[in-house]
């Protein structure tokens, strides 16, 4: 899996194929099918290590500070292994690692007070923003010639800014929007829920 997850982040998610890996571990191709049944198991099996790398919040701070890092790290992760960021967002098996994710994300809405439906829209708020991001491309300021500047005027007035989702900053803020408009709208009400582990 190591060794696929180096190969993807060194020439892209089209470069996998189970013969390149056998030929970086030296093996046999039907070797491989030892291990795992065809390329989307492959692919699982990389996603959930990938996502072993997520740093799990410490109970430090409140709740919006504990989901906070713990969106950041996700997002970090994902910059990190570009070439499997697009894939963790379409149909992939769930491993270990993301249901760890899942229930510590789960687990301090809940301790925070969110009624069980609220803390499951405030996870998927969270999540599909975080993993969202990543399959945005970098935009081309070039591309804002297709009309002529004065149709277009509020985008010519910020052009400079309008570089994608990747600027510096940017996930942040979108991140704490989100944070603050929870926050803001949160009532807590007392339930019993599992105590996470």
């Amino acid at each position: 899996m190591r060794t696929a997850l180096r190969l993807v982040d060194e020439h892209g998610l089209p470069a996998l194929t189970m013969r390149a890996l056998a030929t970086e571990l030296r093996v046999s191709p039907m070797a491989l099918y030892n291990h795992v049944r065809d390329k989307n198991e492959l692919i699982n099996l990389m996603v959930d290590l990938m996502l072993g790398e997520v740093d799990l919040p410490t109970n430090t701070g409140d709740w919006t500070t504990q989901l906070r890092a713990l969106a950041c790290s996700i997002h970090q992760v994902l910059t990190t292994h570009p070439g499997l960021a697009r894939v963790y967002s379409t149909k992939v098996r769930i491993g270990p690692h993301s249901l760890r994710i899942m229930e510590r994300g789960l687990g301090l809405l809940l301790q925070a007070g969110f009624r069980q439906s609220d803390a499951a829209d405030a996870f998927f708020a969270l999540f599909t923003y975080t993993a969202g991001c990543h399959q945005m491309g970098r935009v081309d300021p070039r591309d804002y010639s297709a009309l002529p500047s004065k149709q277009i005027p509020s985008i010519t007035t910020v052009t400079a800014h309008l570089n994608g989702v990747h600027q510096h900053g940017r996930f942040e803020y979108g991140l704490d929007t989100l944070l603050t408009g929870l926050k803001t709208t949160h009532n807590p009400t007392p339930q019993h829920h599992p105590t996470a582990a």
